[in-house]
C-alpha cells in the first residue's frame, strides 16, 4: 500500500510537470505555416552568419514543418535586405537574420529596427584584443601603458567602419582613457593577415573563426570582453575587462526578426520552436565547435526587444564621440 502511494504520488507529480511544460509552450498558430518560409542574410553565403542561420533552420526544420530557403541578399551594410524584408507581408512567412549592424544603421539614418519585430537571440559571441606572437605587448596593460605615452599611435584593426568591431574597440578606449587609430578592413583575414605581418598592433576578432591561430601560438589573446573568463584551455589566463575595472562585456550577437504587425501567436511559437532547434545535435556541434556556447545567448522576443533598445543606447553614445553622428 505504501509502494502504491508512492507510485500514485510520483505520477501525479510527472503529470503535473508536463502539464506546466505544455502550458508555458506556445500552441501552434492556426493554419500556419502552410508554405515555404525564407529565412534573408544580409551577408554573404559561408560567413557566420550564413551559417548560424542555416544550421538553427537545418536543426528545427522538423518541428517547423514546411521548407525554409535561405537567401543571401548582401549590400548597403544590411539595408538592402532590411528593405527587402520590410516590403513583404508580415505573416511570418519572410524571418531576417537580425544584427547589430541593423541598430548601427538607425542611428545613421539609413534604416529604422523599430519597424521589426523580436524574434529571438541565440548567440553571443565573445570579443576579444590579441597580439601576435612576436609582439612587443605582453599584457593589456602594456598596450593601455603605451598608448597613454604616445597618443594616437597604436593601431587596433577590425573589419569596416562603423561596424561592431568600431563600437567596441572605441568603446574600450574611451575607459581606458586613451587615444587609438581605428585601421578597418573590408574582410576579416585581412585584418587577421596585418596584425600576423606586423603592419597592425592589435586585433579585434571573435575566437571562433581564428582559432588555429590562437592554439598555434600566432595570435596572444590579451583581454575578453565577457562577464566571465572563458571555460577554455587558453581563455583561463585571459583576463576579462570586467574583473580589470572596465565595464565592457559587448560582443556581436545574431538573432532573428520578423516585420513588426506579425501576429505574436506566430512570433511566440516560432520562438518555442527556434529554441527547441538550439538543442539538435547537429546545430549545438557547429556552435560548439565556433565556440558559440560559452556565453548564454537566447533571449525570448520580450528580452530581445529590450536588449535592442539598449544596445541602441551604448552604439549611439559611442558613434556620438566618434564624430558620425550629430548629438542630440
Amino acid at each position: 500500500m505504501h509502494r502504491r502511494s508512492i507510485f500514485l504520488i510520483s505520477l501525479v507529480s510527472i503529470m503535473i510537470m508536463a502539464l506546466a511544460a505544455a502550458a508555458t509552450a506556445a500552441e501552434k498558430p492556426k493554419d500556419y505555416p502552410k508554405r515555404t518560409i525564407e529565412a534573408v542574410v544580409q551577408y554573404g553565403a559561408g560567413g557566420g552568419s550564413d551559417i548560424f542561420v542555416r544550421s538553427l533552420m537545418n536543426a528545427a526544420a522538423k518541428d517547423i514543418g514546411v521548407t525554409v530557403n535561405v537567401t543571401n541578399l548582401t549590400g548597403g551594410a544590411g539595408v538592402k535586405a532590411s528593405t527587402y524584408v520590410l516590403s513583404q507581408p508580415a505573416d511570418g512567412y519572410t524571418i531576417y537574420n537580425f544584427s547589430p549592424e541593423q541598430l548601427i544603421n538607425t542611428i545613421m539614418g539609413r534604416e529604422d529596427y523599430k519597424q521589426f519585430a523580436p524574434l529571438c537571440n541565440v548567440q553571443m559571441d565573445e570579443s576579444i584584443f590579441y597580439v601576435r606572437a612576436e609582439s612587443k605587448f605582453k599584457t593589456i596593460q602594456d598596450v593601455i601603458k603605451y598608448a597613454k605615452e604616445n597618443p594616437g599611435k597604436l593601431q587596433i584593426t577590425g573589419t569596416t567602419p562603423l561596424s561592431p568591431d568600431e563600437i567596441i574597440i572605441m568603446l574600450f578606449a574611451k575607459a581606458a582613457g586613451i587615444k587609438i587609430k581605428y585601421i578597418p578592413f573590408d574582410k576579416a583575414p585581412e585584418t587577421h593577415a596585418a596584425v600576423l605581418g606586423g603592419h597592425i598592433d592589435v586585433l579585434h576578432e571573435e575566437p571562433g573563426v581564428i582559432m588555429p591561430l590562437i592554439e598555434s601560438g600566432k595570435l596572444r589573446p590579451l583581454i575578453v570582453f565577457t562577464e566571465e573568463r572563458l571555460p577554455v584551455g587558453w581563455g583561463k589566463d585571459v583576463p576579462t575587462a570586467k574583473e580589470l575595472g572596465y565595464d565592457i562585456t559587448l560582443g556581436r550577437w545574431r538573432g532573428l526578426a520578423v516585420k513588426k504587425g506579425t501576429p505574436p501567436e506566430i512570433i511566440n511559437w516560432l520562438a518555442d520552436v527556434l529554441k527547441k532547434g538550439t538543442s539538435a545535435p547537429a546545430y549545438k556541434e557547429i556552435a560548439e565547435k565556433s565556440l558559440l556556447t560559452l556565453r548564454p545567448g537566447w533571449m525570448g522576443p520580450e528580452e530581445y526587444g529590450k536588449f535592442w533598445d539598449q544596445q541602441y543606447k551604448v552604439y549611439k553614445e559611442i558613434l556620438d564621440d566618434l564624430g558620425y553622428t550629430k548629438k542630440k
